[in-house]
């Protein structure tokens, strides 16, 4: 019997499949390396016990006191137990158990959401009943077949090797799994009790082409998807993002310096199917600094942001009933800025995009002082001499 299947049967002698979904750590017997990937993501790390901002978010939620944890169907719909007692309209708040810190949004949930059923607060995952058959994409395209495990012949009938999972069928049919529509159940928006938009990635203003959600924030990458397989790339599972590798995502924001009428002009494109920086926490900010000989000129910094509000005053998501200001950048949207400072000969301008995974102001008000939260960290940098 080849090693990965001894390793694979090892796993699940060990952990027992949960009453809906199949545990992550048995998927790692024979997918490894995207397991360590998932493993360091923020769909592991989405819920209260693993995301000190979620957490910081709900402490103040009025809805903890209710007893009324409506957050579980994005930070944590395998918590099967958990997404019952909400259905039942029973008292549902997360426990610190195995599935809230090891595996909240896990492998075989997001592989068999089935379809996206449109809602007007938000939309809702749909979930194949079937629980060992797993949609996925096939090279990034989706193709009418279900493969299970089966023997084929090699070396013209004298020898035979296994082909498909040995623990489970992959369905290639489901076109949202190359699409990426399958990511917009949690990722498209949310509107709270006063039916504010409270964050929207604007996906209407998208444009048709050949990228969506996989192509940019599941890009392929070195390595083999699973032990049975010889491909040498796979998508990555890590889910590229603010908060993981964002330099995977800095190719599609294009920054440009030039001199007009001899003064600084910075030029800012956006190049990605939706809004940057989407989360009313966020604070994104376009920084300007110039070398000129020994003396460096530092620019105020162009904010990008959303202030949420109630009663004319700046309020938490949860409250809020309409938007005070907003200064976002829109999907392909290109903007221009001027400075008023005249260039000289020689000038060296550096040009950062970043971002506050919290807006400072609003970290303060959470109680929230981790560095990851509240340092300020480079998306894209450009240099440029005139």
């Amino acid at each position: 019997m080849p090693r990965s299947l001894l390793t694979l049967l090892f796993f699940i002698s060990l952990l027992p499949a949960s009453e809906n979904f199949v545990s992550s750590k048995i998927c790692r017997g024979c997918h490894p390396l995207i397991y360590k990937e998932y493993y360091g993501s923020m769909h592991r790390r989405s819920s209260i016990y693993n995301d000190p901002v979620h957490n910081a978010v709900w402490q103040k939620h009025p809805l903890r006191q209710k007893g009324r944890y409506n957050c579980a169907p994005c930070h944590s719909p395998s918590d099967t137990k958990l997404m019952e007692a909400l259905e039942a309209k029973k008292t549902a708040l997360p426990e610190p158990n195995d599935i809230q810190k090891e595996e909240p949004i896990g492998c075989s949930y997001c592989h068999r959401i089935e379809a996206v059923v449109p809602g007007k607060k938000a939309n809702r995952n749909l979930i194949a009943p079937k629980s060992r058959t797993y949609f996925a994409a096939k090279g990034g395209k989706s193709e009418n077949s279900v493969i299970r495990y089966h023997k084929e012949e090699a070396m013209m009938g004298l020898s035979k090797r296994g082909s498909g999972s040995p623990f489970h069928t992959i369905d290639y049919s489901n076109s949202g799994f190359s699409s990426g529509k399958m990511c917009i159940g949690c990722h498209a928006f949310k509107k709270n009790s006063h039916g504010l938009s409270v964050c929207s990635m604007d996906l209407e203003r998208s444009k048709k082409g050949e990228r969506n959600c996989i192509t940019c924030h599941m890009p392929k990458i070195k390595g083999a998807k699973s032990t049975l397989s010889a491909e040498g790339t796979h998508t990555y599972h890590g889910f590229s993002g603010l908060h993981n590798r964002p330099e995977l995502l800095a190719k599609s924001v294009k920054l440009t310096v030039q001199k007009a009428n001899g003064k600084l002009m910075v030029t800012l494109e956006n190049e990605a199917d939706h809004t940057l920086f989407a989360h009313p926490l966020r604070l994104a900010q376009l920084r300007v600094e110039i070398q000129r000989g020994s003396e460096t000129l530092k620019i105020d910094p162009v904010d990008f942001y959303t202030t949420l509000g109630k009663d004319g005053r700046p309020a938490m998501p949860w409250t809020a009933d309409s938007i005070l200001e907003s200064n976002r950048i829109e999907a392909h949207e290109t903007v221009h800025f001027p400075f008023d400072v005249p260039l000289k000969e020689n000038d060296r301008v550096t040009v950062t995009l970043g971002y506050f995974i919290v807006n400072p102001k609003a970290a303060v008000r959470l109680g929230l002082s981790d560095s990851d939260s509240t340092e300020f960290k480079v998306l894209k940098r450009v240099r440029f001499t005139f």
